[in-house]
């Protein structure tokens, strides 16, 4: 059904409460992770489970574990849920018509038969988000949490980001690890560049699609910084060879006004990146 890898609640986080917190789910090939916030944007729980691929083509193994899982079987106020993988691409909204995101989509990445097709709209980047789904997790997902919204991870990261991106100027690259994925964008003067996520195996991978927006735009390895995110340490090979390439590299930090409680802050802030962006999405 899936193993538990990670569970921190706060003290403070109340069971009869839960109908004015908000529920923010990651949902991948191989995770199920999710956190509870409150309304003043604190983080009262994380919770990560283990899975395998298999819930690709049986939802019924997550609804299992939705079913089983204590914290999940109360209501919540909002629900956001975001599917992670690289099928998606960005389209200028004004550019965008609602009635040719398949076409969009096929010129960017293969879809699987069954896939959903799906948009975000980005209107702090004047970008629209088409990606794909399996249909059985959407279904999954709307089934499971009445009334629940559903973006791409892509959205989650990038409206993270854009809190930190507006706060500096010149050119800056980003880096997030996830389910075998390292998605990159890059920004200069708080534009975005550069929009992409890429499987990878090992560290040279990593570095070799970090670097691309380095060599497509110019920006200089010694003085652009790249910032990190995701499930990563220092002591990693992917960080060594980082800093190895680049020499301004540095972890995200989440936004100020996110509070984390001290169970939650005794983990390093940049390894649920993608829960904190997802929750701000709208």
């Amino acid at each position: 059904m899936g193993t538990i890898i990670k569970d921190l609640i706060e003290d403070t986080f109340v069971k009869k409460n839960t109908n004015i917190y908000e529920l923010s789910i990651l949902m991948g090939v191989d995770s199920f992770d999710f956190m509870v916030m409150d309304s003043r944007q604190h983080l009262l729980a994380i919770r990560s489970y283990e899975v395998g691929p298999q819930i690709m083509v049986q939802p019924s193994i997550l609804k299992s574990l939705v079913q089983g899982d204590s914290l999940l079987a109360h209501s919540y106020r909002t629900v956001k849920a975001a599917w992670i993988n690289g099928k998606s691409t960005l389209v200028p909204q004004r550019l965008y018509n609602e009635q040719k995101k398949a076409a969009y989509l096929e010129q960017a990445t293969e879809m699987a038969p069954g896939d959903v097709i799906l948009s975000d709209a980005l209107p702090d980047y004047e970008f629209q988000n088409i990606y794909s789904i399996p249909q059985a997790m959407e279904a999954f997902a709307r089934q499971a949490f009445a009334g629940c919204r559903i973006f791409h991870a892509t959205s989650a990261l990038l409206q993270g980001i854009r809190k930190l991106a507006v706060s500096r100027e010149g050119p800056q690259v980003f880096a997030h690890l996830r389910n075998g994925l390292v998605f990159i964008f890059a920004f200069e003067d708080k534009n975005l560049l550069f929009a992409n996520a890429f499987p990878y195996r090992s560290a040279k991978d990593f570095i070799y699609f970090l670097l691309l927006p380095y060599q497509q735009f110019g920006f200089k390895p010694g003085r652009a910084p790249a910032y990190l995110s995701g499930q990563l340490v220092k002591d990693s090979e992917i960080y060594r060879e980082a800093f190895r390439y680049l020499k301004h590299v540095h972890f995200v930090e989440p936004p100020a006004f996110f509070h984390l409680g001290p169970k939650i802050s005794q983990e390093p802030n940049h390894f649920y990146f993608d829960l904190l962006g997802l929750s701000i999405c709208g």
